[in-house]
């Protein structure tokens, strides 16, 4: 499989958060999907469409920024698509929206 460089950027409403049980410090978010757009040159390859849900893991070096936001918060992020199914946040790309 070829590996491709991409990045969406992602607005939304913060439906959920947890602890990722597979990778310990890092969040997984659910988010409903208000809009997205490419991030700078690169490809976006996340394919969401306003109204949908998307499960979105957030490093550690993000985790402060998502644990401040309650849940129905206003989100905005860059997204990458690591494998099919498999969204994480760009670092330092999260913030209110």
């Amino acid at each position: 499989m070829q590996v491709i460089e991409n990045a969406t950027h992602l607005k939304a409403r913060l439906l959920d958060k947890a602890d990722d049980p597979a990778r310990p410090g890092w969040l997984r978010v659910t988010v409903q999907v208000t809009h997205t757009a490419p991030a700078g040159d690169l490809p976006s390859l996340v394919q969401a469409a306003a109204g949908e849900s998307l499960a979105v893991l957030v490093g550690p070096e993000d985790r402060a920024a998502v644990d401040a936001l309650p849940a129905g918060a206003d989100v905005a992020m860059q997204v990458r698509l690591r494998a099919p199914g498999v969204h994480t946040v760009v670092p330092g790309s999260v913030g209110a929206g």
